[in-house]
């Protein structure tokens, strides 16, 4: 591994030699050494977000909602997401109703042939292949143990596109954020995204699964960092979410969009999430009735 001193970081950063000894003494900065008086820091280490410049953008006005934990926790140890699980019918079931949901513009029985392996004609190579990455990507988080990272999502994405688009780039969309989180005031996509994982990694960091997980949803809807194909991407954040916390993803219709999107109004609107958080519960209660019938 390569490193740097603190001197180059700062070029490369664009803050003070003096900030960036504070933050590596707060152990902010990923992988960095102290030598003497001196830090050494990776050649690929990340600038270290600062809750100083994010603070005025955080969504202060959040209230999340109630689950029945004891209920949960009686499923999750009842199906631990293992092999036969991922494996099992209601699964598959799962990603089925997700792309039934999010591609609303390809008729359920061509999704239903791609999954099954075939090529039709009626679809594009890029519809085909959004199909098959989907499904692959559902089935890998099934192994996800740890929390998101911004690398992660941009990791996700690319993965997402794979074939589709060979030059897509993981940074984010250019322009400012589809819904304010104050009357007027809408900040920058990359700006808004340091902020979600500052408040994702510190005040959210032990919320249950299912809140946390709804509260990544809701508020990337508010960002939308991707345009294409962002429904999908967005729902392998939430499944991801809830899959490191041995919770399976949502059981989310078609004919339930509707309910969804009102649900989720009150939270991209005034940072009201109990609505939200109840209808992804009842969708998660769903997905294990579905297991418990196969």
């Amino acid at each position: 591994m390569k490193y740097m001193d603190v001197k180059t970081a700062s070029e490369k950063w664009g803050i003070t030699d003096r900030r960036i000894r504070i933050l590596c003494s707060e152990g902010r900065v990923d992988g960095a050494i102290r030598i003497g008086w001196n830090w050494t820091i990776p050649e690929d280490a990340t600038k270290p977000r600062d809750g100083r410049t994010l603070r005025r953008f955080k969504n202060l006005r959040i209230k999340v909602g109630h689950i029945d934990v004891d209920s949960i926790e009686r499923l999750v140890e009842k199906y631990p997401i293992r092999e036969d699980v991922r494996r099992s019918e209601y699964y598959h079931r799962v990603i089925k109703e997700a792309l039934y949901t999010f591609l609303p513009d390809v008729d359920n029985t061509l999704i239903d042939s791609v999954l099954s392996g075939e090529l039709n004609e009626k679809l594009s190579l890029k519809e085909h292949l959004i199909i098959i990455n989907f499904r692959a990507l559902m089935l890998q988080l099934t192994a996800k143990k740890y929390r998101w990272t911004e690398k992660d999502l941009q990791s996700l994405y690319l993965q997402l596109l794979q074939g589709v688009d060979d030059y897509a780039s993981p940074t984010y969309r250019d322009g400012f954020i589809k819904i304010a989180n104050r009357e007027g005031e809408r900040a920058r996509v990359n700006l808004q995204m340091d902020t979600l994982f500052t408040q994702y990694e510190t005040t959210w960091k032990n919320l249950n699964g299912i809140i946390s997980g709804t509260l990544l949803y809701g508020e990337l809807m508010k960002i939308e960092p991707y345009e294409e194909y962002f429904p999908l991407f967005n729902f392998l954040i939430l499944s991801g979410e809830l899959l490191r916390n041995g919770i399976l993803p949502p059981t989310l219709l078609s004919d339930t969009k509707d309910e969804m999107m009102a649900a989720f109004s009150l939270a991209l609107g005034r940072g009201n999430y109990m609505d939200a958080t109840f209808f992804i519960e009842r969708a998660i209660h769903k997905t294990y009735e579905g297991i418990e019938n196969v």
